[in-house]
């Protein structure tokens, strides 16, 4: 390993480092701060893109070569690429949505549910509630409507609609936790044990805490797709794919210049490098060993980057496969 090459891994193993603090120190900050978590995907968005500039400075003074494009959109052609992500999608995506049928029924020994298991209500994607207390928190994990009791007494859950017994009243104790099927989220009214209606003060939505109106009206539906489609393009698959395949992918291809073709398109170490720390990565926020699969989309992005001449290829099917994923995953569920 000559010189420029040490140097490389060097700045990189820093970007790295930095990145993965910041993205452990949003997260932690989310937990505890009520309005932080409704931002901190910007936050960590920010994190990919602003980190490359820096740790590019720091690699100039080190003799390292500068990149005419550190993060794969300055002269990556939209359209081609954007059409080159769509292509691959509807290629690889089908394949990938029978072998997790195979996983989830053969294997897991799950039941396949109906196309209403994708409605969804969409109120807040954050995952958690706020932070809060003497308060009742509403959100949407995807499964349903959730309901979180963050005041001192029992709340009273009464959903409306038509099926039984999914439209039960339910008690739900201080620091409990409700999760709502699809069908009985279309509008949520909640009381106090001598069953007067709750405050709109007293109902807030999601990490952010927006204030509700009691009963919640949450219809459930397909529109979450398309939102979830925009924020994984924007939030997490565009600033991901400039660090990985713009910053990352550009200073290693520089460093360790492929010697192969894959499929046409030149492939080598630092296509494999840029996966193996696309994967490592994944373990900051989640340290479960099956994050590491992520290393295979990892080669397909890089490939896809190489060959588009850019990362909005990559961007488009990064985004496509999350969404596929998540949707895919609601039709299943234990016997």
């Amino acid at each position: 390993m000559n010189l420029i090459q040490r140097r490389t891994l060097q700045e990189i193993a820093l970007a790295m480092g930095v990145a993965s603090a910041l993205l452990f120190a949003i997260d932690r900050l989310a937990a505890l701060v009520p309005w932080l978590a409704s931002v901190a995907g910007l936050f960590s968005a920010l994190t990919f893109a602003l980190v490359p500039s820096l740790a590019l400075r720091w690699g100039a003074r080190r003799d390292l070569a500068v990149l005419d494009d550190p993060l794969g959109i300055d002269r990556a052609p939209l359209l081609r690429g954007v059409g080159l992500g769509v292509a691959v999608s509807l290629v690889v995506l089908p394949i990938f949505a029978v072998g997790l049928d195979v996983l989830q029924v053969q294997v897991l020994h799950h039941r396949r549910l109906d196309l209403s298991a994708l409605q969804s209500a969409g109120i807040g994607f954050q995952g958690r509630g706020a932070e809060t207390t003497n308060r009742v928190v509403l959100l949407d994990d995807l499964r349903g409507l959730a309901v979180e009791n963050h005041r001192a007494e029992p709340v009273r859950v009464v959903p409306h609609c038509s099926e039984q017994p999914a439209c039960a009243a339910r008690l739900l104790p201080p620091g409990g936790r409700l999760l709502l099927a699809p069908i009985a989220a279309t509008e949520v009214h909640l009381q106090d044990l001598a069953g007067h209606s709750l405050s709109d003060a007293a109902i807030i939505a999601g990490a952010s805490g927006e204030p509700q109106d009691n009963p919640v009206h949450a219809a459930p539906g397909l529109t979450w797709i398309l939102l979830w489609l925009v924020s994984q393009l924007l939030v997490v698959a565009l600033p991901e794919e400039m660090f990985f395949r713009g910053y990352v992918l550009g200073r290693l291809r520089a460093a360790f210049p492929p010697q192969r073709a894959l499929f046409g398109v030149p492939f080598g170490r630092a296509h494999v490098i840029s996966a193996v720390l696309f994967a490592l990565i994944h373990l900051v926020l989640v340290p479960a060993p099956q994050r590491l699969l992520v290393f295979f989309p990892g080669l397909l992005f890089a490939w896809l980057t190489e060959r588009s001449r850019g990362t909005f290829a990559s961007t488009t099917h990064h985004a496509l496969a999350n969404v596929c994923q998540t949707a895919l995953l609601l039709l299943y569920a234990p016997h």
